[in-house]
């Protein structure tokens, strides 16, 4: 007789484990105290058609191919590209946020205008 494996969670972490254990040959149960999978990454569209980041945004970040071919088997992932900036009377313009060099670079530019 075959033991079942509980996996405790459906977020990120325990839906990979649970589908990598039964594509193994396991018998998998997979419990959560929510009534969804993807944990905290949760989303749905509303009634008027907007995505609702439902326990806040949840960006996710790979540089492999491989990875992006295997999640790609169970979603379609959203492109998602982060414009965010913040005025800086200072300087006279908007910077990038989080900082990165563009933003470092800013205060620079304006010195040497």
């Amino acid at each position: 007789m075959m033991k079942t494996i509980l996996v405790v969670g459906a977020g990120f972490a325990g839906a990979t484990y649970a589908r990598e254990l039964a594509e193994a040959g396991c018998r998998v149960a997979v419990i959560d105290r929510r009534p969804h999978i993807a944990g905290n990454a949760f989303d749905e569209v509303d009634a008027t058609g907007v995505r609702r980041h439902v326990y806040g945004p949840h960006l996710f970040h790979t540089k492999s191919d491989r990875v992006m071919a295997w999640l790609g088997q169970f979603a379609d992932l959203v492109p998602y590209q982060h414009r965010v900036s913040a005025w800086v009377p200072a300087i006279g313009r908007g910077v990038p946020l989080p900082v990165n060099r563009t933003t470092v670079r800013a205060r620079e530019i304006r010195l040497s205008s």
